[in-house]
């Protein structure tokens, strides 16, 4: 049996040398399909598997916060700095709580130094000491259980120990930050995997920080962690939170909307807590404010559906390929037949042939993906690790894919060809391909079909980033430096006026936060209605509108010749409409919180995009800031010599703030930014799109190989009779238009149905136009008659006496 085995694996082999192009072709067609498959696979994995490594993952819950007042609801993963203890104490059901602080999440980051070195640092996060008793978090070197218990110590990863104190050992050596405290190096913990939806450089104890102790119910600022018992369902603890909220919120809410709680809630206010599962935090959350941003499961099934795609679309290629080479092979198996060969030996011989082409392409594959991974991961912006092996199935599962793949693409040759007489093959009285065409066909179009609608989805992606990049948004974006670290200016006036002394700088405006970077939300009473209303809020000084160009439909701006406009609100037109005012210049509004303060409406913007283009303009208001809350400075350059300008910026800097280093970004990078997920899989999509259609060309090569060499007689005899290369050109050609006819009237409406519903992501987008279908359909034509054109060329150039002798 073994001996056997060996011979038929012999066989395979001197085949696969003999017939050298099909066997590259197939070979590289499978392995590209496979590799993308993979590829993919490793990208949903990695998804799919986010904060599952923490031992208790099913049993943690992030704690948001619910807040609707009027016309906008907002949800946050920020809560209140109480809300952890507070559950401890009144649910004997949440076994342990524990919160995180970062500044990050205000656009700011920490100024760490130590020595003579300085840095600005982003993953700075502060957290409880019951860190650990929620999350897996490894330590290194140092205690877990008193790393962060007392203040003023912090924990950090061996990349940052060794960016601040090289190969000595960092423990117990004290770091300054901007403020002039000191921190204690305590432990060294290992980085978080890529799959966590937070990471840090640097966790210190936020029992440093007098936020800590805040037990104000309004002031959200703390991302809130609890773990539950095994097993225990969610909802039960979920159904007790309105209640919770209530005992603990209402004197917040009275102090603030001047409502007592029952009033409140009739107004169709809300103000409550929910459980979001840690696992489902990455792909399915819709709250804000968490540390990093989360991915998209619609973004996973698509991605899936293109790797399905893509696989099916090279086996078919490799099915063709098998059913072209078996064309050639009818001789050989009337003379295996005539001189002794069972039907059963020719089946076992053809589909070991298959099995073993198709092993070596899985083998290729491997190679592929561990030397293209770096490059998929760059594509993605994000290290994806090669996971593969780490499952006990994935070797055996492979070997199966290999041996079902083989077994399918081997089957017509195999079960069909060896059907066949021996006495008829040899005197040509059968030709493969008499039989099965209707299949092939079939194979041929789902492979265009596929191809055409991954084209599709692709164009799709990037008109609607086109159409992000390009519509008018109602501001100017345009050159513009953000400096973030604005709140350490002591004299932020001066500091200003220094920098408008370059010439290539139009104007500058200190604000608490800018649209589509950063947003605050306030509470804000219309008298006259009697009526809360939650608003976007944006404090800003007397240059936000010259800053960022934003146009003015009624009114005016706030003007520094007049004080009474320092306390002045100017609304948009969505706030108008949504608070259903009629005669803005007749009312006031009244800025709710610790005080009550009346502003005077005093102009009325026109709408412009404070989100993202996946939001509708939502309600919103500016406010003259306040010394204390400009935590921005947006400087509008007139273009010319950036470089020079920057420098000017960073001189004046140095001069107003000497202990930190300047920190800043280009708004329209971090526009950019927004719509990161959706650039990230339009380039992936693009490359994906541009594999299947790769392979679908081999698959199609093979049919045409097949389809030239079945017809070769028919040619001659047409030659002979009169006809023009260009007609039997035209005549061979005419049934691959007709497949790629038929594919595009079935791709059409599925692209149209998939992407239709994937542009329902965004409340400003395109319209599928019937443009994108021709053009999608014209490219594939015209690279399939590439591939077709020179074999069909080559047949009709061919000497009509050698192709009737031909048999």
């Amino acid at each position: 049996m073994i001996e056997m085995l060996i011979n038929y694996i012999k066989v395979a082999y001197r085949n696969l040398i003999k017939y050298k192009s099909y066997s590259l072709i197939n070979i590289v067609g499978l392995s590209v399909g496979l590799a993308s498959c993979l590829l993919i696979l490793l990208f949903v994995r990695n998804e799919l598997s986010y904060d599952r490594f923490h031992s208790k993952a099913s049993q943690i819950y992030q704690v948001p916060w619910r807040f609707h007042v009027g016309v906008n609801e907002f949800e946050s993963a920020l809560a209140p700095c109480p809300l952890a203890e507070a559950m401890l104490s009144d649910f004997p059901e949440v076994l342990a709580a524990t919160r995180l602080y970062s500044i990050s999440l205000y656009g700011g980051n920490v100024y760490v130094r130590y020595e003579d070195k300085q840095y600005s640092e982003k993953n700075f996060v502060w957290a409880d000491s019951t860190i650990f008793d929620v999350f897996d978090i490894t330590v290194l070197t140092g205690d877990a259980k008193t790393a962060l218990n007392s203040p003023n110590s912090v924990m950090i990863t061996p990349e940052t120990a060794k960016k601040y104190f090289g190969d000595v050992n960092p423990i117990g050596k004290m770091l300054k930050f901007e403020d002039g405290t000191l921190y204690k190096v305590t432990a060294i913990a290992e980085d978080l995997p890529v799959n966590s939806h937070f990471h840090f450089d640097f966790m210190a104890s936020f029992s440093s920080l007098k936020k800590s102790r805040d037990t104000d119910w309004y002031d959200t600022a703390v991302l809130t962690y609890v773990v539950l018992p095994e097993d225990y369902p969610s909802g039960q603890l979920e159904a007790k939170l309105d209640r919770f909220s209530r005992e603990h919120a209402e004197p917040v809410i009275k102090m603030i909307t001047g409502l007592a709680w029952d009033e409140f809630l009739a107004n169709g206010y809300e103000y409550t807590f929910f459980l979001e599962p840690l696992t489902q935090i990455h792909l399915y959350s819709k709250v804000e404010n968490n540390l990093e941003p989360g991915g998209n499961i619609k973004t996973v099934y698509i991605f899936s559906a293109i790797a399905i795609i893509i696989l099916f679309v090279a086996c078919i290629n490799f099915i063709n390929l098998a059913i072209s080479r078996s064309a050639r092979r009818t001789r050989e198996i009337g003379v295996r037949k005539a001189v002794g060969s069972t039907r059963m030996h020719l089946v076992v011989q053809f589909l070991i042939e298959t099995i073993v082409l198709c092993f070596i392409a899985v083998v290729v594959a491997l190679i592929v993906v561990v030397l293209v991974l770096p490059v998929f991961s760059q594509l993605l912006g994000r290290a994806i690790p090669f996971t593969l092996f780490q499952n006990v199935m994935f070797i055996p599962l492979l070997l199966l894919s290999v041996v079902f793949i083989g077994s399918i693409a081997g089957s017509y040759p195999a079960l069909v060809l060896s059907s066949f007489k021996p006495a008829l093959i040899l005197k040509g009285k059968y030709m493969a391909g008499t039989h099965g065409g209707q299949f092939r066909n079939i194979l041929v179009i789902f492979q265009f079909v596929a191809s055409i609608a991954l084209i599709i989805g692709t164009l799709v992606i990037y008109n609607q980033l086109k159409y992000f990049q390009t519509k008018e948004l109602g501001f100017d974006k345009d050159q513009i430096v953000v400096i973030q670290n604005a709140e350490s200016l002591t004299n932020r006036e001066a500091f200003k006026n220094s920098l408008l002394t370059d010439s290539n700088i139009k104007s500058a405006t200190f604000t608490d936060c800018v649209p589509q970077m950063r947003l605050e939300v306030k509470v804000f009473e219309r008298p006259q209605a009697n009526q809360n209303y939650t608003l976007i809020t944006i404090l800003s000084d007397y240059d936000f509108q010259k800053t960022y160009d934003v146009k003015m439909a009624e009114g005016r701006f706030f003007d520094k010749t007049r004080p009474a406009d320092a306390e002045g609100v100017i609304l948009n037109k969505a706030a108008i409409k949504a608070m259903n005012i009629e005669n803005w210049q007749q009312e006031d509004l009244y800025l709710l919180g610790r005080n009550r303060t009346r502003l005077k409406i005093i102009g009325v913007f026109e709408d412009f995009h404070l989100a993202s283009l996946h939001y509708d303009i939502k309600p919103m208001a500016s406010v003259m800031i306040k010394e204390r809350t400009a935590y921005l400075l947006s400087v509008k350059l007139r273009g010319g010599n950036i470089q020079k300008t920057l420098k000017h910026i960073e001189n004046q800097w140095v001069q107003y703030v000497p202990d930190q280093p300047l920190d800043y970004v280009f708004y329209d990078d971090e526009f950019g930014k927004m719509y990161k997920s959706e650039i990230q899989a339009g380039h992936v999509l693009s490359v994906f799109s541009v594999l299947a259609i790769f392979v679908a060309c081999l698959g199609l090569f093979g049919i045409v190989s097949f389809t030239t060499m079945q017809r070769t007689k028919e040619i001659g005899i047409r030659k002979v009779l009169g006809s023009s290369v260009v007609n039997v050109v035209l005549l061979l050609i005419k049934d691959f238009l007709k497949w790629i006819l038929v594919a595009n009237v079935i791709a059409w409406p599925l692209a149209w149905y998939f992407m239709n519903n994937w542009l329902e992501n965004f409340a400003y987008r395109i319209n599928i136009g019937i443009f994108t279908f021709i053009f999608s359909g014209t490219i594939l034509l015209a690279v399939a008659l590439i591939t077709i054109s020179w074999q069909v060329i080559r047949a009709a150039q061919a000497n009509p006496v050698d192709s009737i002798k031909y048999e």
